[in-house]
């Protein structure tokens, strides 16, 4: 059975939600500060981007440049400051509840979308969110207790920031995009390297930095690349996967046994996101 360019950018989606459900576990179990993390996660994700830019390009990085235009910037920029919300959120309060806070995304893409791309919000589109956002209010309820505003806000700004590069990306399919991830790193590189003392760190860390980089690079390029060619809110829809997968690998590798609301939370997040995957033609 031949398999269509919208399943194909599904799947590909679906990979890039899997890996970044992982990407709390790295921030989490790294003892060093938030700037040392970014630093080296910069670091090793503009090495695999920069390598994929250049196997790539067909003109040249000079041309790639070139072509990335005010939306290119625009993107490193919020980039730059949503990876920063989405790792300093990690210190402040757990990886349950900035997984569920990051599920909001197809409800903002969906509104964005509209306004900026005129696009379409179907019924199984908003029935389906709907239902995510039931499991989340489920999983929020449940864990309202061990909530730590700052992080929770820091994680609302993620959500946005994401939000509007996954419609940026929609919008502007032919701008090079990852280069704008590769200059959105360089950013936060660059800060950290201001802000602190990144050379300061132990060889196991320096081993799971290298993970978390690599992964972070493996996660955006999937997401940019199955984002051209899909709905921006099926698309965000589809990163939901991310809300009940994450607690799940915290309660794996660090024992962090969720809630029985986030149980049954997680569940209608999962049911509303596969169903929009298996219903797509």
């Amino acid at each position: 059975m031949k398999i269509t360019t919208s399943q194909f950018a599904i799947v590909v989606v679906s990979i890039s939600a899997v890996i970044w459900s992982t990407l709390g576990l790295f921030a989490k179990g790294i003892e060093v500060s938030v700037w040392v993390i970014l630093f080296w996660r910069g670091v090793f994700s503009i090495l695999i981007l920069g390598l994929y830019v250049y196997k790539k390009s067909e003109q040249g990085i000079r041309h790639e440049f070139n072509n990335l235009g005010w939306p290119g910037w625009l993107s490193a920029l919020i980039g730059a400051a949503s990876t920063i919300c989405f790792i300093s959120a990690f210190k402040y309060t757990s990886i349950a509840n900035v997984s569920i806070i990051y599920a909001v995304v197809p409800f903002i893409v969906a509104v964005l979308a509209w306004f900026f791309l005129r696009e379409k919000v179907t019924l199984r589109v908003i029935t389906l969110a709907t239902i995510a956002l039931v499991g989340v209010v489920i999983m929020v309820g449940g864990s309202h207790g061990s909530i730590n505003m700052v992080g929770d806000v820091l994680a609302l700004f993620m959500a946005l920031g994401m939000s509007a590069l996954v419609v940026l990306f929609r919008k502007f399919p032919n701008r090079p995009m990852i280069l704008s991830t590769l200059i959105s790193a360089a950013i936060s590189v660059s800060l950290s390297l201001f802000l602190s003392s990144p050379f300061n760190i132990d060889i196991m860390d320096l081993v799971l930095l290298v993970g978390f980089g690599v992964a972070f690079a493996t996660a955006t390029i999937l997401m940019v690349e199955g984002t051209r060619l899909i709905p921006a809110s099926q698309s965000a829809l589809i990163s939901t996967l991310e809300a009940p997968l994450a607690p799940i690998w915290a309660w794996l590798i660090f024992s962090h046994i969720p809630s029985a609301a986030t149980w049954i939370g997680g569940g209608l997040v999962l049911v509303a996101a596969f169903s929009n995957m298996l219903s797509r033609k």
